[in-house]
This record gives structure tokens, sequence and C-alpha cells, in this order.
């Protein structure tokens, strides 16, 4: 077998340079162009990959939240129902404890009027046994 020995420029470190070594034919310099073209190709392929499957995530997400805010705004139209139902219950209650407000000073008049006619009826016997003595 033979050893080949290629030959190629050094460049410093601080130097960049694009231009190819000058031993390299023109179908090598083509050919080594495609395979840096292709790796690019497959790097920004690969990129594309992994930016469809974020997107892909990020639309699930989505989803859920979307799923998740429509469920919030079902409670919260149930819990406003419910607080005008316990305002309706709030005010049948004020009207109850007015009732019941009446109702207390109403016995308490029937005590007074029973009281006054106990005494009225005493008052009266009194003045009939004067009237007749």
């Amino acid at each position: 077998m033979e050893d080949k020995t290629v030959k190629t420029r050094v460049f410093p470190d601080n130097e960049k340079s694009d231009a190819l070594p000058s031993n390299l034919t023109e179908a090598q310099e083509k050919s080594l162009e495609l395979v840096n073209k292709n790796a690019q190709l497959e790097e920004e392929r690969r990129k594309s990959l992994e930016h469809l499957q974020t997107i892909g995530e990020l639309n699930e997400c989505l989803k859920q939240e979307q799923a998740v805010t429509a469920e919030m705004k079902k409670k919260a139209a149930g819990l406003e129902a419910r607080i005008k139902e316990l305002a309706g219950l709030e005010t049948k209650v004020k009207q109850l404890a007015e009732l019941e407000a009446k109702v207390i000073h109403t016995a308490e008049l029937e005590v007074k009027v029973k009281e006054l006619t106990e005494a009225l009826s005493k008052i009266s016997i009194i003045a009939a046994t004067g009237k007749v003595g």
C-alpha cells in the first residue's frame, strides 16, 4: 500500500480564511462544498423538527389552558348564580326577621291587652260592688 501525504497550509489562529488548499481539484472542492451544505441543511432540518415539536407542545398547552379557562368560566357563572340566589335568600331572611319582630310585638300587645282586660274586669267588679253597697 502506498501512503499519500497531503500538504496543507498552516493558518495562524488569529487568521481566518475561506480559501481551500490549492492542491484540491475543482471536483474535490465542489464535493467538499456539497458536504458542508448538506451538513448545514441537516442542521437546519433538525432545528426545524425541534421547532415543530415545540409548536406542537405549545398547541397542546394552549388547548389545555383553553379547557381550564372554559371550566373556570363555567364555575364563575355558577358562583354568580349562587350569589344571586343567596342575595334573594338574604332578602327573604330579612323579611322573616321583620315578620318575627311583628309577631313578637303582637304577642306583647296581646299580653298587655289581656293584662288590661283583667285590670278592667277587676275595676268593673270593684265598681259593681261599690254601687251595690
